[in-house]
């Protein structure tokens, strides 16, 4: 029998987070959001923090429009939001009561699938969220970061996977964020977790291109068995993003697998984003020259460039090896902790602070201080007795779940902030700094066309007729006409 491989399509999210710093507005979705819907995904991905706050912070637009947009143009696939174990979208730990009202707002959105990750890949942290997102019905699918230390053996993700599994996870995602992983690594690590979940869930393989590895590594995981395969269009794939779309399609089908993505479906998709990278100034996806020394420091792209930065400006831009070494030595001391939002920025900062001011942990940043302590989760690893020491101030370290322990916030959020007009708005309470909301409301108002109207075509006319630029329109289809001139 055939086997089939399932497309999950993460331009939406993902590759503009990677590529256009998450500025992908609505009328850049709108046109093409029906032919994404019916070219036969098995998920797309459209909602996540980072989406979630740049709606707020620089496109003044409706977060839950774009939702709304892509669930009423889906057929069967499923519509995918990414949520972080702790705290959803937002970046402070919520109550274990604020993970139902949140999985409601989603699944009333048009969100049929969640898609949980923790940091620290602890177990207990997503324990709750998952929950909430079963009793909701929505789609679980469990996220298993990889990274490489002594502690991240094949025996460790083993072993993270059949926790999941008895949590209840639909779907069980590894995903190379950092792009890290060795195919050599890979090949072994895919057939172990696939003998282990068998066909108790899904299985499916994440990872971006910075290595230069990204699309070799995908190819590899789809011949060893995954179910779910998570690429970008290829305008937003490559370079810091995921492999492209459209390329792992034609691989997946000369290696005899069942796909059923329409690819003339899919070159119009593609045209189209590539139409907006040159009408918004935004760059294409290119394939990078593979960087081996990411293994060993592991910090991000745009971690990277951040870091480069902010030494140019101190005078010290020779000092950028010194600072990676000591990103490695503290990673060490901390346990090996996984290289992602937020750990990665706590680690790189503190390094950062070591070099400059020419002193090991003279000054202390209280988020690094909580992770040593337990307020993110459970360290996998062990951390350096001495480092703790000077980083916890003699405070012992907890030992429940960092949510058990979080104060309750839905009434007094009512009471200080209620009556709310919507669900949406409460959760936007809970997420949002008021003065960001404020600023954001006076935004909407000031630029109303960036709401999007009921229907593609609506809205293409409505950015249109707004734009200073554009003196004349003309859309015919049939009999119908429309003429617009300024």
């Amino acid at each position: 029998m055939t086997r089939t491989l399932e497309f999950w399509e993460t331009a939406l999210r993902d590759g503009q987070q990677s590529l256009w710093a998450t500025r992908m507005t609505m009328p850049m979705i709108a046109p093409i959001a029906d032919t994404m819907g019916g070219c036969g995904y098995w998920c797309i991905e459209v909602m996540s923090g980072a989406v979630y706050e740049a709606s707020y912070h620089f496109n003044a637009e409706d977060p839950w429009e774009r939702v709304r947009l892509i669930a009423r143009a889906s057929r069967v696939n499923h519509v995918a939001a990414i949520i972080r174990a702790l705290s959803v979208f937002g970046w402070s730990t919520l109550p274990d009561e604020a993970f139902p009202f949140a999985m409601n707002v989603l699944a009333g959105n048009g969100i049929t699938l969640v898609n949980l990750f923790d940091g620290l890949n602890d177990t207990a942290n997503i324990t709750v969220p998952l929950q909430a997102a079963k009793e909701r019905g929505l789609h679980v699918a469990a996220t298993l970061i990889f990274t490489e230390s002594p502690i991240h053996t094949d025996a460790y993700y083993v072993a993270k996977a059949k926790e999941l599994l008895a949590l209840g996870a639909d779907s069980i995602i590894l995903e190379d964020a950092a792009s890290l992983m060795t195919t050599a690594r890979l090949r072994v690590l895919i057939m172990k977790l696939r003998s282990a979940i068998g066909d108790q869930a899904l299985f499916h393989f994440q990872t971006h291109c910075a290595s230069g590895l990204g699309a070799l590594n995908a190819i590899e995981a789809m011949r060893l068995g995954i179910d779910v395969a998570q690429t970008a269009i290829s305008p937003l794939a490559d370079g810091t993003s995921n492999p492209p779309t459209e390329f792992m399609v034609r691989e997946a089908a000369e290696s005899g697998l069942q796909v059923r993505l329409d690819v003339d479906a899919l070159d119009r998709i593609a045209r189209h984003f590539r139409e907006q990278a040159a009408l918004q100034g935004k760059p294409l996806g290119r394939p990078v020259t593979p960087e081996p020394s990411l293994v060993r420091h592991q910090v991000p792209g745009g971690m990277r460039s951040n870091l480069e930065s902010q030494l140019q400006a101190l005078g010290m831009a020779d000092r950028l090896r010194h600072v990676l070494d000591e990103i490695s030595r503290i990673r060490e001391e901390l346990g090996w902790p996984i290289m992602v939002t937020p750990i990665s920025q706590f680690v790189g900062v503190q390094a950062l602070l070591n070099v400059i001011e020419g002193e090991r942990y003279k000054t202390v940043q209280a988020d690094l201080a909580n992770y040593v302590l337990g307020w993110f989760g459970k360290v996998s690893g062990r951390i350096d007795p001495d480092v703790f020491d000077r980083l916890s101030g003699g405070r012992e370290p907890i030992s429940e779940r960092p949510g058990a322990r979080a104060e309750p916030v839905m009434s007094r959020l009512q009471d200080q902030e209620g009556p709310f007009m919507s669900d949406e708005d409460q959760l936007a309470a809970l997420q949002i700094a008021r003065p960001v909301r404020e600023r954001w409301e006076t935004a909407r108002r000031l630029h109303p066309s960036r709401s999007v109207m009921r229907t593609p075509v609506a809205t293409l006319l409505r950015e249109l007729t707004h734009r200073p630029e554009v003196s004349y329109v003309f859309l015919g289809k049939g009999a119908t006409t429309f003429n617009y001139q300024r």
